[in-house]
């Protein structure tokens, strides 16, 4: 069991680093071709499509992977296929209704977005909102499944669908004056070509329905997930009105704002967050094999995985962190050839581990089926960062949104913490080891950063390369000889009775 769960999660991460890295490099390119301000016009409507995209796509996906992997192992597969229809019917039937309110009645997105640039380009990703529902729900049939390469691909897919739109929408040269509507359309062809792909998929799988009995079921069990994910974009939606407009009663212009703003959530976070994809891995394949193993042996069997995906997050994603204070500068002007972003980055790159760790914390815990504490953490966590926001914009500017995400995802990971402490009695002892490396990667950051100017007259490639290879190996010196005792003496996995 234990070596199929390395295989499926070596199997998974290398399609994600795949995946991760075609659309990193497509959004590269992207980035330069338009610019800072078309990126930051698209990103403030697409974080408020987002938003809308959870009232259907996040919670209902979530529960029911771990429904179906649940009754899968009970054997009762009649109500899997019963729960998935009731699913499909729910979350169709929402996106459905959003899409068609906001089309018959534009003049609400006025209410929405000052710039109308912005409503533009909401009003042509409205259709996207049914199609990422039906996708998002099919794809979960098939993580519950635990058939996680498939699940894996078909991520790979929707990248490689939204370059086949950018394509199309290139050659017949729509919005030609107008790249962020050109993108909005090209993200509607390639997300409609995935749905159509994943249908077929399903049925090839031979995947069926069942007359759809378990609406209040998944209904009720998704409700919390689905407004927690709701508040998390409400608060991305937040910060991407709100602010700019922080950063103009600053001093600065609205074109600026919009830019610094279109640097930090399109340039500097996508590389900030490059540890997502070893914990989207780990869930991956973690959240069917708790639930299957809650359902037969109770809640304190999952305390082995818990602690060795913490300790292991914290770990890899100290190796990033590293690099990116001290390379971070010359990353960004590599990629994007933008300076500014690279100041960014460095300072953005401190807040890795515990955004990390409380989003792994989170999803453990909704797995477990304590969605509550998850909903309420968010609910406190969120009047924090609006706090930061409101108070540091001024005096720090742009970087007020990296404080504002630390002082969000701290205070979740606190209040997470103890009740996962509470509900399967893991061992804490696994912070220590989340902390000590946060600290420390902090300083080999800096240090790798300072002795990158002694050799400052090379080529920003060498630069880069030298400065990762230093990170690495210094991070190496106390992050691996850590991790293999901690493994060893198995002393993040339980509590010692």
């Amino acid at each position: 069991m234990a070596n199929n769960f390395v295989k499926s999660f070596f199997k998974v991460t290398s399609i994600s680093i795949i995946t991760r890295l075609v659309s990193f490099i497509f959004h590269i390119y992207l980035s330069r071709i338009f610019g800072a301000l078309n990126i930051g016009i698209y990103s403030i409507a697409s974080s408020v499509f987002v938003m809308f995209a959870c009232f259907a796509a996040s919670g209902f996906p979530v529960t029911l992977s771990r429904k179906i992997a649940h009754y899968d192992a009970l054997g009762d597969f009649d109500h899997s296929n019963s729960i998935l229809a009731s699913t499909l019917l729910i979350t169709a039937g929402i996106s459905t209704l959003i899409c068609l309110f906001f089309n018959v009645f534009p003049s609400s997105l006025n209410l929405l977005f000052s710039n109308p640039k912005c409503r533009e380009v909401f009003r042509i990703l409205s259709p996207t909102l049914i199609s990422t529902a039906i996708y998002a729900t099919f794809r979960a049939w098939f993580w519950g499944k635990k058939k996680y390469t498939t699940y894996s691909l078909l991520e790979f897919a929707d990248e490689a669908f939204l370059l086949v739109g950018v394509l199309i929408v290139w050659l017949t040269k729509f919005y030609v004056s107008e790249p962020y509507n050109a993108f909005a359309l090209a993200n509607v062809l390639g997300d409609v070509f995935c749905m159509i792909i994943i249908v077929i998929m399903f049925i090839a799988f031979g995947g069926k329905m069942k007359r759809p009995n378990y609406a209040a079921e998944i209904t009720t069990s998704s409700l919390p997930i689905t407004t927690t994910r709701i508040i998390g974009s409400l608060m991305s939606s937040v910060i991407a009105l709100m602010l700019p407009s922080l950063l103009v009663h600053s001093g600065i212009s609205m074109d600026m704002a919009t830019a610094d703003y279109g640097r930090m959530s399109s340039m500097v976070l996508p590389i900030a967050l490059a540890p997502n994809t070893i914990i989207g891995s780990l869930l991956v394949i973690m959240i069917p094999e708790i639930s299957s193993q809650v359902a037969k042996q109770g809640k304190s069997a999952a305390n082995g995985k818990i602690g060795y995906s913490m300790v292991f997050t914290a770990i890899i994603s100290a190796f990033l962190m590293s690099i990116f204070i001290g390379a971070g500068e010359d990353i960004s002007v590599l990629f994007y050839r933008d300076e500014k972003a690279g100041k960014m980055l460095v300072i953005t790159a401190m807040i890795i581990i515990p955004l990390v760790i409380n989003q792994l914390t989170v999803s453990l815990l909704n797995t477990l089926g304590n969605e509550k504490t998850t909903f309420w953490a968010s609910i406190v966590s969120s009047v924090g960062l609006i706090i930061t926001l409101v108070l540091f914009a001024k005096p720090i500017g742009i970087y007020a949104y990296p404080a504002a995400l630390l002082v969000y995802h701290t205070i979740g990971l606190i209040i997470n913490t103890i009740k996962l402490k509470k509900c399967t009695a893991v061992s804490l002892k696994y912070l220590i080891v989340c902390f000590t490396t946060f600290g420390l990667s902090i300083g080999v950051g800096f240090l790798s950063k300072l002795i990158s100017l002694s050799y400052s007259n090379l080529s920003i490639f060498a630069r880069i390369s030298i400065t990762s290879i230093i990170s690495t190996l210094l991070s190496a010196t106390f992050a691996l000889p850590t991790f293999l005792y901690y493994k060893k003496k198995n002393k993040i996995t339980s509590e010692n009775k």
